[in-house]
């Protein structure tokens, strides 16, 4: 990714989600954010790895297991990064 911005409006898991993916994300493959929105999910979820150099950061977010209701907060910045890469990747190969 060689741009990046988001406007975000969450609650302070998404937040701190977000900022550590702002930090990182410029320069990486769509693949490498895929695997760190993998990673964050399975942390979530079953207390999985951490994610993957350069999101190693999202580690701090491992105690928000406990709040479900935050989950998908916390997964949005991801999600959106991966899905907006992916419109962009098809967009570049239809032209």
């Amino acid at each position: 990714m060689s741009e990046y911005a988001a406007e975000v409006r969450a609650c302070a898991l998404g937040q701190a989600a977000a900022s550590v993916v702002g930090a990182n994300i410029i320069g990486c493959t769509p693949e490498q954010v895929r695997a760190a929105r993998d990673a964050l999910r399975e942390i979530l979820k079953s207390d999985g790895p951490t994610p993957p150099a350069p999101f190693d950061g999202l580690e701090v977010l491992r105690p928000a297991r406990e709040y479900k209701n935050r989950h998908a907060s916390i997964l949005l910045t991801l999600e959106a990064a991966v899905e907006a890469m992916e419109e962009a990747a098809a967009q570049t190969s239809c032209a």
